[in-house]
């Protein structure tokens, strides 16, 4: 057997995982880094896709395989999103290139090359899924074959939060030969969820109080139905007083529908609602100028880079009474957010302008911290562990603390092993 880190080692992004046996070849994710676009040096002979989650970081690349018919494993609620995600990165790759090779009918395509069950098996391999928490949909990925149990986490939380159940540990399998796991965080610990939604509750009421505009930029899948569903259900239980409040995004508009349909996967308390993102004080905008302010507006995109959160953080972040809130927890450098946190005047199309409202990052991540990640070691006791999906700083973080429960390998992009 070999395992082939081909993306997402040394990197966030890109992820992809070639394991080849005598029978079988695999690619455990098929992802891209979206400032980098699509990749055409990833393997196609393969026998199967098995896909961790929707987010282009690990879907991405499938639009490269619409014309091979390689079964694709994941997810009904994958399969749902990423269809959505990827029709949507055709558009705006299509908008800018103009010569973009995909369109609609390749997204169709890969749809229909999907297989979504929780278990199948190829010539000599058995795969397994199981529920991972970060976001709906995402499962982790076992292998058995060759005499081996190899474990790929994909991107997980063992937290639960307030429309998704954290990953349960007591249904994986133990001391796998091979644990993948991701690193995202791995040097960061965080206060608990129920403090930093706390903190962000806090924030909002500060601001409503002076009467100003709350910009939370956000991401289209299940951060944004996340935080509108928060917002939503604290104004109804009198946590936050009542205020014009929004979500402004057509794709989060579409992928909505999902949580709808797939509420089944969600967690006990919003699977016991009554249609719950059918949110009764967030209303649903198609354009910023429908805005009432002063107001609460969760849009995308969910770094600042464009969309309406680029347009409402220009126009909202030289007002001291406002608040901008980031709830991402990592940001690119270049990233209007992160200028906008870190400086005193960001600048847009030559003009500049001075940063006087309240900006503040409150993590509200889908993702391990150290804690749950050193504890998730722990409670599997794997052979080997392999660190990806990291930048080096949190892997090498993660590593320092895990060493002492089991074998750590920090893989190389582009590296082969034999376990």
């Amino acid at each position: 057997m070999r395992i082939t880190f081909s993306g997402g080692a040394g990197e966030v992004g890109g992820s992809a995982i070639i394991v080849e046996t005598e029978y079988a070849k695999v690619a455990l994710d098929y992802g891209i880094k979206v400032e980098e676009g699509l990749r055409y040096d990833l393997p196609q002979d393969l026998d199967a896709v098995v896909v961790t989650h929707a987010h282009l970081d690990h879907s991405g690349n499938l639009l490269t395989l619409s014309d091979t018919g390689i079964a694709i494993i994941g997810s009904e609620a994958t399969r749902d999103v990423a269809s959505e995600l990827l029709e949507d990165l055709v558009k705006i790759q299509n908008r800018k290139e103009g010569t973009f090779p995909y369109d609609q009918t390749h997204v169709e395509r890969v749809a229909k090359m999907w297989i979504p069950r929780e278990k199948t098996a190829l010539p000599g391999m058995e795969i397994h899924l199981y529920p991972a928490g970060h976001v709906l949909g995402a499962r982790m990925v076992h292998l058995k074959t060759e005499g081996k149990d190899i474990l790929y986490t994909g991107d997980f939380c063992l937290h639960e939060t307030e429309i998704l159940q954290g990953a349960d540990v007591d249904v994986l399998p133990k001391e796998p030969d091979v644990l993948i796991m991701e690193s995202t965080y791995g040097g960061t610990l965080r206060p608990s969820r129920d403090e930093l939604v706390k903190g962000l509750f806090e924030s909002i009421v500060q601001t409503e109080e002076k009467g100003g505009n709350v910009l939370i930029p956000t991401f289209a899948f299940h951060r944004m139905q996340e935080m509108a569903h928060r917002i939503d259900s604290a104004m109804e239980d009198g946590v936050l007083p009542r205020y014009n409040a929004y979500y402004l995004s057509g794709l989060g508009h579409k992928i909505t529908g999902y949580f709808h349909k797939h509420q089944r996967y969600l967690s006990k308390m919003v699977q016991d609602e009554e249609s719950p993102f059918n949110y009764r004080f967030v209303k649903h905008l198609r354009r910023a100028e429908q805005i009432r302010e002063p107001a609460i507006v969760v849009c995308t995109a969910g770094f600042g880079h464009a969309g309406a959160s680029r347009k409402l953080l220009f126009d909202w972040v030289s007002d001291e009474d406002n608040a901008i809130l980031i709830n991402s927890g990592y940001l690119p450098e270049d990233s209007p957010l992160s200028e906008a946190k870190e400086k005193t005047v960001i600048k847009e199309k030559g003009r500049k302008f001075p940063v006087h409202a309240t900006v503040k990052q409150i993590e509200l991540s889908g993702h391990g911290d150290q804690y749950e990640l050193a504890e998730f070691v722990k409670q599997v006791h794997p052979r080997k562990t392999f660190l990806v999906h990291g930048n080096p700083d949190q892997t090498e973080a993660l590593a320092k603390r895990i060493d002492s429960l089991t074998e750590v390998v920090v893989p190389s992009k582009g590296e082969s092993f034999e376990p």
